[in-house]
């Protein structure tokens, strides 16, 4: 394959990946579903299939719709590269937030991180990972310096924080005072709940992580709506350790909720 050949798809690749993923998913889908899916008009879905056919990547057989073998070859291949674009994206905003952190930081730490972000087929894509690392653990210690949290992942997370995972985590004041007052029915399983401990800290935090058993998950937030747009994770035990040791400093600094919440009455 010529080098012009490969800027050309992968350009291709770019320009139609949600219609590519889509039918990576699938397998195969008509028109109709495509529509569907990805809430574009029939006109839309035609003009990218006929682009994707002619390119070699889609195939139509009797109105249905589906990825070639090449198709599905080079829709990995650029992926993996992507995948790479994705982190340096994301690593040097994450990094200069951990380089200001109290605890020294490393960035080798983070080499060979997983990055998860979601895509419009996908929009839980980014959720789904993170709630994998709590049915894979014993224990969760978590530091939150945001307190704009999904309903969905707070829905999906009750269930956890009554069941026999330990969960500790940490707040800043204004976050758990944003969380707490979104959701409401929350604070009575932080307060009843004996596995489940909310500690608040009246100090900066400049991350936001889960550390569990043995992965690290940091989130990058998009700074107008608070909400997670990526996901960082890693199994480095070096990394693991860094932020035990960065949740006991600030748990140092910290007091639990009810006390926090006895203090507020005076």
């Amino acid at each position: 394959m010529t080098s012009e050949r490969g800027i050309e798809l992968t350009k291709y690749l770019v320009d139609h990946y949600d219609l590519l993923d889509v039918l990576r998913e699938k397998e195969s889908l008509t028109t109709q579903q495509l529509q569907q899916k990805l809430d574009q008009s029939r006109a839309t879905i035609n003009r990218h299939l006929a682009t994707l056919r002619e390119a070699e990547l889609v195939k139509t057989t009797n109105g249905v719709h589906a990825l070639t073998d090449f198709g599905a070859i080079v829709l990995q291949e650029v992926e993996g590269l992507c995948h790479h674009f994705d982190v340096s994206a994301q690593l040097p905003v994450l990094t200069e937030q951990l380089y200001s952190c109290p605890v020294e930081f490393e960035t080798r730490i983070l080499t060979g991180a997983t990055v998860t972000k979601a895509t419009s087929s996908k929009p839980y894509k980014m959720h789904e990972r993170y709630l994998e690392f709590w049915d894979e653990t014993n224990r969760v210690k978590g530091i939150r310096s945001i307190g704009a949290i999904p309903p969905d992942v707070v829905e999906r997370l009750k269930p956890k924080l009554r069941g026999n995972v330990e969960v500790e985590s940490l707040w800043t004041h204004d976050a758990a005072v944003q969380y707490l007052e979104t959701y409401p029915e929350i604070k009575s399983l932080w307060l009843e709940e004996p596995n489940a401990q909310m500690q608040i800290t009246h100090e900066p935090i400049p991350v936001q992580f889960g550390l569990f058993d043995h992965r690290l998950a940091l989130t990058v937030h998009d700074e107008e709506t608070g909400y997670p747009r990526a996901l960082v994770d890693t199994a480095n035990p070096d990394a693991l350790k860094w932020a035990n040791d960065l949740f006991e400093y600030y748990r140092d600094l910290s007091q639990p909720l009810t006390a926090e919440l006895a203090e507020s009455r005076r």
